[in-house]
């Protein structure tokens, strides 16, 4: 009747690409601009090829990076396709390989029937989208708009009854009409019938694709600013730890929140940084176009710590920063268990000897009664040197902020890993027996896999069915097994053995 319909999606997808597009024109270029993005760039289509989309709207999980592998997606169609394909109706219509094989011109295209041609020859022959559903539900089966958007809308509502005689209508209408044969018309059905309500429709595959697209280039092209807003929207398809081994496989630091840095959420730094001794921080990074990028987490992850005072940290050491324990406590009022909280998380770091030290130094301000007075009418003896080790630091972190920052928990135990192979060099070992360590990463990827990660990389493993094992978060692993790789190129680690480190 000429009515359009419009879908408004509140994807936060939208929110990371603006707060993205901030950081670079903060950071970088003040004239960026979203809209400028280039759709033909190269860098963005090796990405894309490669699966690297960690982050990356719509491309995130494993099944969807395996997608992109196969396909060679390189562009925006591509991504459109691959969004489509992706869903349960495609990949379950029986044409998953031969669509694959299609598409990278390894296998001819050929029709169910010719009368298919003018609706599927721009998929390979193969259905993807709800237009296309639709289609041959009027144009070949020559049902009527109502029945055919009742079969889009989805079989799996059908009672029994019901879906036999849809069957049947279909059937037939495809024999009579379309000159089909029944066994092909049946082969139709069975095509069709998995992806009724389990598609997208072609407009919502491309809007989505633009998406995912501008996404995948800035992360080619600004990957710190990019993975910042991605965890300053507390993270996405994956648990934040994964976006942040993500930036340290970039070579991105990642360092806990401390008062001189770190806004409420997480916060990017750029270029030299001078500490509160005017000393300039080294902080080189591999990554060509940026110089020196650290993600500090930001203070409102801390626990306890209430927002009024993270805005008062933030107010006054944009004033000047912090000297020192003393320095803040004079200037900021904090409840005892909020400057302890900071402490342990290494969010003094530098104002002291140690976390320890500044624990220690904390229960005496507080002792004296406040800040002021302890540096007017109350002295101080000189504090034994008290440090803690990277274990008490790490268990602190995560009490603290719920993960380590620090460093990987696996750096605890670096005297006993120096025969394993590190997870960078696992594709070059394929089928052999190989020793790993590393410790889990929160969330999951399907079925018995998780990631593992060592620091400086992190890779799917999946256990072996034999292997009776719970594996915890953040304790460090050795895992025993082999790294496969499909024909696609997707890789995982099979553990056929694991083992708790003492």
């Amino acid at each position: 009747i000429g009515l359009p319909k419009i879908d408004l999606l509140g994807i936060r997808a939208l929110t990371v690409l603006a707060d993205t597009a901030e950081a670079i024109r903060a950071t970088l270029d003040p004239d960026f601009d979203l809209q400028d993005i280039p759709l033909d760039d190269e860098e963005t289509a090796v990405q894309l090829r490669q699966g690297e989309t960690v982050g990356v709207f719509q491309c995130e999980s494993s099944g969807a990076r395996r997608t992109l592998r196969q396909l060679k997606a390189q562009n925006l169609r591509d991504l459109a396709v691959a969004n489509a394909f992706f869903k349960p109706g495609p990949a379950m219509g029986g044409m998953a390989q031969a669509f694959v094989r299609r598409y990278r011109g390894e296998e001819k295209v050929n029709f169910l029937h010719p009368a298919l041609e003018p609706i599927l020859g721009s998929t390979q022959g193969v259905m993807l989208f709800q237009e296309q559903v639709l289609r041959v539900a009027t144009e070949i089966a020559h049902l009527s708009w109502a029945e055919a958007d009742h079969l889009r809308r989805g079989m799996s509502k059908f009672q029994a009854d019901e879906m036999a005689a849809m069957q049947q209508r279909f059937v037939s209408g495809c024999q009579e009409q379309s000159g089909f044969s029944q066994e092909q018309a049946t082969t139709l059905w069975e095509q069709v019938m998995p992806f009724a309500g389990y598609g997208f429709n072609q407009g919502h595959a491309t809007a989505y694709a633009d998406v995912s697209y501008r996404s995948a280039y800035l992360k080619a092209h600004y990957p710190a600013q990019f993975l910042c807003a991605r965890l300053r929207d507390y993270g996405g398809f994956h648990h934040p730890a994964i976006y942040i081994a993500e930036a340290q496989r970039l070579g991105i630091a990642v360092r806990p929140p401390h008062v001189n840095f770190s806004g409420r959420k997480f916060t990017l730094t750029m270029g030299e940084i001078r500490d509160w001794r005017s000393e300039v921080l080294p902080t080189q990074s591999p990554i060509s176009n940026l110089q020196s990028p650290v993600l500090w987490m930001g203070l409102g992850q801390v626990r306890d710590l209430r927002r009024s005072a993270v805005r008062a940290i933030v107010w006054q050491r944009g004033i000047r920063p912090f000297t020192s324990l003393r320095d803040l406590l004079s200037r900021v009022e904090l409840q005892k268990k909020e400057i302890t909280h900071l402490i342990q998380c290494g969010g003094l770091d530098g104002l002291g000897e140690s976390r320890a030290a500044l624990l220690a130094e904390a229960d005496d301000v507080f002792r004296a009664g406040n800040a002021n007075q302890l540096g007017f009418s109350f002295s101080l003896g000189l504090q034994p040197q008290v440090l803690e080790n990277l274990a008490e630091q790490l268990a602190w972190e995560t009490a603290v902020l719920g993960w380590p920052v620090s460093a990987n928990p696996l750096a605890v135990v670096k005297g006993q890993v120096a025969d394993d192979v590190p997870l960078r060099l696992l594709p070059r070992l394929r089928n052999q027996k190989t020793t790993i360590a590393g410790v889990r990463l929160p969330g999951w990827t399907g079925g018995r896999g998780f990631y593992v990660g060592d620091g400086d990389s992190y890779e799917i493993v999946q256990l072996e069915k034999t292997v009776v094992a719970k594996i915890k978060s953040w304790v460090p692993y050795r895992f025993t097994g082999f790294w496969r790789e499909d024909a696609w190129g997707n890789g995982w680690f099979e553990a056929i053995g694991v083992a708790v480190f003492a």
